[in-house]
């Protein structure tokens, strides 16, 4: 009996033991519990300050331990227990922003103000991050080098040519061609091509440089295109060799040419033992051929054409004419890929220049409206079958040079005179050649227009010819000088041009 009751009792008293260590065991799992708690709500207290609604990001709080504020305070015995500790606030740097901002070539600059840490200077929002009230500003870096670069190219684009003051050569006398003329052309498609051709002496080089504005009153020294001095004139030679390039301020490109069916072009060949083609077996055929060559590469490439002569009229002329209008090159087809121009060339036909016709050194009969009618209806009749277009394009009944005439039905003749320029001697205080003169006030009669008339007229009507396009696509000046080039040497290794000089052996 007593053994049952100790047995009973002790397990009792077990059963206490474990009662009261359940009790402990879960007094502690509160305890531990309700600590973090309390710790988390108290970060969660300091970090979302006291209002605010910008984005901030977290600071880091350095501040002493509990511990070493009591054992600061008890030594120093005159701490108060309600004293604040000192905490230091240091935003964090984001990196990527500052890499960013390097590459992109931006910098940020705070102003004072954001970059002093206020008492107040952070404010929470929804994700309790940290930032300054002033928003940084940003600065933009140009970078000089660029924008100079960039200056410098554009002036130099835009920029035109420097203005010529001297022919430059577009085929040598060995009749190869030169590149030195293509900087002096521009990338811009309003420009006019005129070429010159005639016989020896006639006056080519003269009416080329009235059309690039010297005056016929000049001496011959100034003129663009230097005619033939006295010392050329003595030996019989001629003074263009090959082919000339001059382009004015108004964009008018000047073509002159060494003169045709030349003797002295014949006795240089001669004289110089230049090699002929295998095709050409004399050098009087050579010599018409080059011609040939030379007029054909001017059909292709011009405009305009002036053909000149100091009297009229020369048969062999006309025919040569139509010789080098059949043996011109063909107007190449258009291709697929480049733009058509607007419907001014026909795509069956083949194109041909204005063909302007000029009597120089023409007398004072030769400005009687009689004479003038006839030598068209010459022309007219000679040139009726030919393809060129040689009407309508000049007229020497325009701003009052000649008194008007009936136009025949088919069109009116493209033809202007020019009378030939004989040096003035020079007047002083009223005297002539020493002797004075009362009638040296009046001006003479000389049964034309003035010199300057003449040449104003005929330069504004050679400028204001329609300017037809010379291919199928619209040209530039620069891509002109390339077909230019592309014409010489087809014209050069014509199989037509082999193919008639064979025939004049």
């Amino acid at each position: 009996m007593s053994e049952h009751t100790g047995s009973q009792s002790s397990s009792h008293g077990g059963d206490r033991g474990r009662r009261r260590s359940r009790r402990r065991g879960g007094g502690g799992r509160e305890g531990r519990e309700t600590r973090p708690r309390s710790r988390e709500k108290d970060k969660d207290n300091s970090a979302s300050g006291p209002s605010g609604s910008g984005t901030i990001k977290a600071p880091i709080i350095l501040a002493k331990p509990h511990t070493e504020k009591n054992r600061d305070s008890s030594t120093s015995g005159s701490g108060s227990s309600d004293s604040k500790p000192i905490v230091l606030i240091k935003p964090r740097e984001d990196t990527s922003s500052a890499s960013s901002s390097q590459s992109t070539g931006i910098t940020t600059s705070g102003t004072a103000a954001a970059q002093a840490a206020p008492s107040d200077g952070f404010h929470g929002d929804q994700s309790g991050r940290g930032q300054p009230t002033q928003q940084p500003t940003y600065q933009i870096q140009r970078n000089v080098s660029s924008v100079a670069a960039f200056n410098e190219s554009s002036q130099t684009r835009l920029a035109p040519p420097p203005e010529m003051t001297q022919p430059v050569k577009l085929v040598d006398d060995s009749l190869n061609w030169c590149d030195s003329g293509i900087d002096m052309l521009l990338d811009q498609t309003d420009f006019l091509v005129v070429g010159v051709v005639g016989m020896e002496g006639v006056g080519k080089s003269t009416i080329l440089s009235l059309l690039a504005g010297n005056h016929p009153e000049q001496s011959n020294r100034s003129f663009v295109f230097k005619p033939q001095s006295e010392e050329t004139l003595e030996t019989a030679g001629h003074q263009t060799e090959g082919v000339d390039l001059f382009v004015t301020p108004e964009r008018i490109i000047l073509i002159d040419t060494q003169p045709i069916l030349s003797a002295s072009v014949l006795d240089q060949l001669i004289h110089h033992d230049r090699k002929l083609p295998p095709e050409v077996g004399l050098a009087e055929n050579w010599a018409e051929v080059l011609s040939l060559q030379l007029t054909a590469f001017l059909m292709t490439v011009c405009h305009v054409v002036v053909v000149v002569q100091d009297w009229f009229t020369d048969l062999n002329l006309y025919r040569f004419l139509q010789t080098a209008e059949m043996l011109k090159p063909p107007t190449p087809a258009p291709s697929h890929d480049a733009p058509s121009s607007s419907g001014s060339l026909d795509e069956q036909g083949d194109y041909f220049p204005a063909m302007v016709f000029v009597q120089n050194r023409a007398t004072r009969e030769d400005f009687q409206p009689s004479r003038v009618q006839a030598m068209k209806t010459t022309v007219d009749r000679l040139l009726q079958h030919a393809s060129m277009r040689y009407k309508n394009a000049v007229s020497m009944s325009v701003n009052g040079l000649m008194p008007a005439r009936q136009k025949s039905p088919r069109g009116d003749v493209s033809l202007f005179l020019f009378p030939d320029f004989p040096h003035k001697p020079a007047k002083q205080n009223g005297k002539v050649n020493g002797m004075t003169s009362v009638l040296s006030l009046v001006p003479d009669y000389q049964g034309h227009p003035s010199p300057q008339a003449l040449t104003d007229s005929f330069r504004n009507q050679i400028f204001s010819v329609p300017r037809t396009p010379l291919t199928h696509h619209s040209l530039t000046e620069k891509n002109w000088f390339h077909y230019a080039a592309r014409t010489w040497e087809g014209v050069r290794k014509s199989n037509l041009m082999a193919e008639y000089s064979r025939l004049l052996t």
